[in-house]
């Protein structure tokens, strides 16, 4: 393959990221007025686009929304994702998040939704909201036996939590780089050190020292905020020396700002 047959063929990856109510959801939720968004909802953000300001009701029908209900006495999220990530068709139930769940087999009106990334064409996007939650589960995951003790709640995170945590990260996230899939990450916001000592903003994915490092995951990595009263998205290299963003793509969305904020560039292929 060639590199032009491989730019026509390749999806995106995107990870877009910033502090609470900054207008995360509401960006990733406008592709469904040109996408199927098939949306892994973990902490349950679809809210947001049930305004009508911010999603019209006929583009509803183009999110496929799986609930994952994910907490730290039930970290399923980790699990779920992971397991979708792995291919094949998955039936998660809407009560518990699980895939195959044994205990709604047995209802007769227990309600699924179904996902098979190996169905997933280019009009396709997994969206994972949030990394945030995914890293929240895969500690709780860890360190479960010992929440469930009495006076669990009062358990330190010892190094070997941590580590585990991030492989159980890192196994997520390599998926998403090689599979051939468009896919939009929502994450927040977390400063961490750099190697020259300065701090900056970054991605939250589990530790400080691995959100520094999550971007490498991605092909753009968004940053948002709220600029004179307006929602504002930057994907340049350049945009501030304390603040991570990027991208592989020959495209900028930088200049967008308000109604006309889109990150519809980054995933439309010419």
């Amino acid at each position: 393959m060639n590199l032009d047959d491989y730019n026509k063929s390749s999806r995106t990856k995107a990870l877009i990221y910033g502090p609470p109510k900054s207008g995360k959801t509401a960006l990733v939720g406008k592709l469904a007025e040109h996408f199927k968004l098939h949306w892994l909802d973990l902490e349950q953000g679809i809210k947001t686009l049930l305004n009508p300001a911010i999603l019209k009701p006929e583009f509803r029908k183009n999110i496929n929304v799986i609930n994952v209900p994910d907490h730290r006495m039930y970290p399923i999220a980790i699990d779920t994702v992971r397991d979708i990530l792995k291919g094949g068709p998955k039936k998660i139930c809407y009560v518990h998040g699980k895939v195959n769940c044994p205990i709604c087999a047995k209802q007769a009106d227990a309600r699924y939704s179904e996902i098979n990334l190996a169905e997933f064409g280019d009009n396709d996007i997994l969206v994972i909201d949030s990394l945030s939650q995914l890293s929240n589960s895969a500690m709780s995951k860890v360190i479960l036996k010992e929440l469930q003790k009495p006076g669990g709640e009062e358990y330190k995170c010892t190094f070997h939590d941590y580590a585990t945590q991030g492989a159980l990260l890192d196994a997520v996230l390599s998926l998403i780089q090689v599979l051939d899939l468009n896919i939009c990450v929502i994450s927040h916001e977390v400063e961490s050190e750099m190697t020259d000592g300065k701090d900056k903003i970054v991605p939250l994915a589990g530790t400080r020292n691995f959100s520094k490092l999550s971007a490498k995951y991605f092909d753009t990595v968004v940053y948002t905020s709220i600029l004179n009263k307006q929602h504002r998205a930057y994907s340049d290299t350049t945009y501030a020396p304390n603040v991570l963003t990027g991208s592989r793509l020959p495209v900028s969305i930088d200049e967008s700002k308000g109604d006309a904020l889109s990150i519809l560039p980054l995933f439309k292929r010419s």
